[in-house]
């Protein structure tokens, strides 16, 4: 008997959600604009949580691993093209001559929220470059030699700078 492997709950949460596999985008309703734009709250919600969860890691770096950064990169990577994906299907909307206001707000407000989780998503990525010259991984590379200096060293980017020896 092959057991699944249990799915966490923001598992695929970054997945092409109005990508054909040809490239084709996906167009919806109107009717879909309610839940485009709970899913883009949902997304706010889960990135800023990400950018609380990286802070601790900002001052102590090499408590990460590259695998982890690199996942961090690659979903957030993938959440931007898809808010680009978000941005088309507002601009069809919106080009929609026969809106009515109360359609028109709700687009509006649909794309300041896709520019909140740009914006969010924009600070996880530069979090995780930053991140991505420190790991445990870069820490283990290092010769004693260049951790002893760097630890005589005054400054915040102890564990990342690099000591030509």
């Amino acid at each position: 008997m092959r057991v699944q492997p249990r799915r966490r709950p923001l598992d695929g949460y970054a997945r092409r959600v109005t990508e054909r596999p040809e490239g084709e985008q996906n167009w919806y309703p109107l009717s879909a604009l309610s839940w485009f734009t709970g899913h883009v709250r949902e997304g706010i919600a889960v990135t800023r949580h990400q950018l609380e969860l990286l802070q601790p890691a900002r001052a102590r770096p090499y408590l990460l691993d590259d695998d982890t950064v690199a996942r961090i990169i690659r979903v957030h990577r993938d959440q931007a093209a898809d808010l680009d994906l978000f941005q088309n299907q507002a601009d069809k909307w919106k080009a929609d001559p026969g809106l009515t206001g109360g359609q028109r707000a709700g687009v509006t407000a649909y794309e300041a929220l896709i520019t909140q989780l740009r914006q969010v998503n924009a600070e996880v990525l530069a979090v995780a470059d930053e991140l991505s010259h420190g790991t445990i991984n870069t820490v283990l590379a290092k010769s004693d030699l260049e951790l002893g200096i760097e630890a005589l060293m005054p400054g915040p980017e102890l564990v990342t700078r690099r000591i030509q020896v």
